[in-house]
C-alpha cells in the first residue's frame, strides 16, 4: 500500500477556502498534505482525522528567498502559540493545520485579508498571466493576419493548424481567468468595506477543464495528422520536446530549492536560476534538434554514406517514384537521394531530390508532389502560378506548353526574365508536380515522368 500520494490539483492562489476545504476533507480520508511542488500536491498517509486548515498570506514570500522571511517566522510563531502548525507554502499562500476541535481563527479581519491576497496575486498570478494573454494576442493577431493574407501558408502547414486555434483557446481563458479575478476582487472590495466577508469565487476549476477538454484532443489530433502521412518522424520530436520542457520545469525546481539550501540572496538565486534555464533550454533544445537533423526525423535520407570527389554518398539510396536511371536507362556509380515530407493533412507536399555521378557525368533530378483537398485545389493552383520578382533575374512567370508529352491536363515552364528554364509544372486532377531536371528532356522521358509522378 503507498504512503505517498501525488495529485494534480486545480486550485487558484486566491481560492483560499476552498484549498482548507479541500485539505480538510483529504485528511478526513486519511491523506495529509505535506507539500507543494510546481504542478504536483504531495500527500502521506495518515489515520483520519477532523483537521482543520486554515489559508494566510504574505505577500513578500517567495522561492527564491534564503529562508522564511521576518513576516513569515512571526506569523508561524503566533500560530504555534493558537495551536496552528505550518504545513507547507505555495508561493504567497501559507497553509496552517489544527486538530484542535475549535481553534482561533487565524484571520480576524477580511479587509486584511483581502489585501494580502490581492498583494500576492500582483506579485505572482497577474504578472505572468498579463504578459502570457498579451503573447497570445500578439501571436493570435499574426496567425489572423496571415490567413487574411496568405491563407495557403497557414493551410499547408500542420503546425499553423496547430497554434492558431491554440492561441485563440489560451487568449479566450486568460482573458476569462483575469476578469473573473477582477471581478472577485471588486465584489470582496465592497463586501468587506461593509463589513462583510470576502466574496465567495464561485468554483473556477471549469476554466482549466475546459482547456484540457479542448488541449488533449487537439494534440491529439495534430500528431495523428503526421501519423497519417506516414511521418513518424515529427510526433517523436514534439513528445521529446514536451518531456524536455518538463525535465527543464523539474531541474530549475531542483536548483532553486538547492540555492535556497545555501543561503543565497533572492537577487543571485534568481539570477542563477534564470541564468540555468538558458543553459538547459540551449543544450537539451540545441540536442534535440541536432539528433532529429542527423536522424532525419523529418526527410528520409540513408544515414551511411561514402566520399567519392569530395562529395558524399549514399551507401544505400533510398527508393524514390522517379529516378534519374529511370529517365535516363543507365545505372550510376554514386547516387544520393533525399525525400522530405511537408505540408499538412489539408496540403500535403513531398519533394525528392536526386544526384547522381558516373565518371565525370552529374546530373540531378528534383521535384515537388503537392496533393491539396479537393476545395482548395484551385487556391493552390493559383498560388503555384502566381507570378513573381527576383532581384537577379527579373520577372519570373509560369507559360503554357502543351500538356500531351507529360500526359497531365495542362503543363507550364519556367520563364526567368523572359527566358524559359528547365522547371516544369505538372497539372492532374488530384495533383500539382513541379519538375525540374538539369538536361533537356525527350518526348519519351517526358511521358515517364508523368506516368510514374501522376500515381506516385
Amino acid at each position: 500500500m503507498r504512503d505517498v500520494k501525488y495529485r494534480a490539483e486545480n486550485l487558484t492562489l486566491y481560492e483560499y477556502r476552498r484549498v482548507e476545504e479541500h485539505l480538510s476533507a483529504m485528511a478526513a480520508k486519511g491523506w495529509r498534505l505535506e507539500s507543494v511542488g510546481a504542478r504536483l500536491w504531495k500527500y502521506r498517509r495518515a489515520e483520519p482525522a477532523r483537521v482543520r486548515y486554515a489559508v494566510t498570506y504574505i505577500p513578500d514570500a517567495s522561492q527564491f528567498n534564503p529562508g522564511p522571511t521576518e513576516g513569515q517566522q512571526t506569523l508561524a510563531e503566533l500560530c504555534a502559540a493558537a495551536g496552528w502548525e505550518k504545513v507547507t507554502d505555495w508561493f504567497q499562500m501559507q497553509i496552517y493545520c489544527s486538530e484542535a476541535a475549535d481553534p482561533i481563527p487565524l484571520e480576524t479581519e477580511e479587509s486584511v485579508r483581502l489585501e494580502a491576497v490581492h498583494r500576492s496575486m500582483k506579485r505572482n498570478f497577474l504578472p505572468s498571466n498579463i504578459l502570457l494573454l498579451l503573447l497570445s494576442l500578439v501571436m493570435l493577431g499574426l496567425f489572423v493576419r496571415t490567413l487574411i493574407v496568405d491563407p495557403l501558408r497557414v493551410l499547408e502547414s500542420n503546425g499553423s493548424l496547430f497554434t492558431g486555434p491554440l492561441w485563440l483557446l489560451v487568449s479566450v481563458l486568460l482573458l476569462v481567468a483575469l476578469t473573473h479575478y477582477g471581478l472577485w476582487y471588486r465584489r470582496s472590495k465592497r463586501s468587506t468595506a461593509q463589513g462583510g466577508p470576502c466574496a465567495d469565487p464561485g468554483d473556477v476549476r471549469w476554466i482549466n477543464w475546459v482547456g484540457f477538454a479542448f488541449l488533449i484532443p487537439w494534440t491529439a489530433l495534430y500528431l495523428l495528422s503526421y501519423l497519417a502521412q506516414g511521418l513518424p518522424g515529427p510526433v517523436i520530436y514534439f513528445l521529446l520536446h514536451t518531456l524536455i520542457i518538463c525535465l527543464i520545469i523539474l531541474l530549475l525546481r531542483k536548483i532553486t530549492a538547492l540555492l535556497r539550501r545555501m543561503k543565497a540572496s533572492f537577487g543571485l538565486n534568481l539570477l542563477l536560476t534564470l541564468l540555468a534555464d538558458v543553459v538547459l533550454a540551449a543544450v537539451l533544445m540545441g540536442a534535440l534538434t541536432f539528433a532529429s537533423i542527423r536522424g532525419g526525423w523529418f526527410s528520409t535520407r540513408n544515414g551511411e554514406t561514402y566520399t567519392y570527389a569530395q562529395e558524399p554518398w549514399d551507401v544505400s539510396p533510398v527508393d524514390l517514384p522517379l529516378t534519374v536511371s529511370d529517365l535516363t536507362g543507365k545505372g550510376y556509380s554514386h547516387v544520393r537521394r533525399y525525400e522530405y515530407h511537408q505540408g499538412s493533412v489539408l496540403v500535403s507536399r513531398r519533394s525528392c531530390r536526386e544526384t547522381v555521378r558516373e565518371g565525370e557525368e552529374r546530373l540531378w533530378l528534383s521535384y515537388e508532389i503537392t496533393k491539396p483537398r479537393a476545395r482548395l485545389y484551385p487556391l493552390v493552383l493559383e498560388e503555384a502560378l502566381a507570378p513573381s520578382e527576383d532581384e537577379a533575374f527579373g520577372e519570373i512567370v509560369w507559360e503554357a506548353v502543351p500538356a500531351a508529352p507529360w500526359g497531365a491536363e495542362a503543363a507550364y515552364r519556367r520563364s526567368l526574365g523572359g527566358e524559359a528554364v528547365d522547371d516544369w509544372l505538372l497539372v492532374f486532377p488530384d495533383r500539382l508536380v513541379s519538375v525540374s531536371p538539369d538536361w533537356d528532356l525527350t518526348a519519351e522521358q517526358m511521358a515517364l515522368a508523368g506516368e510514374r509522378l501522376k500515381n506516385a
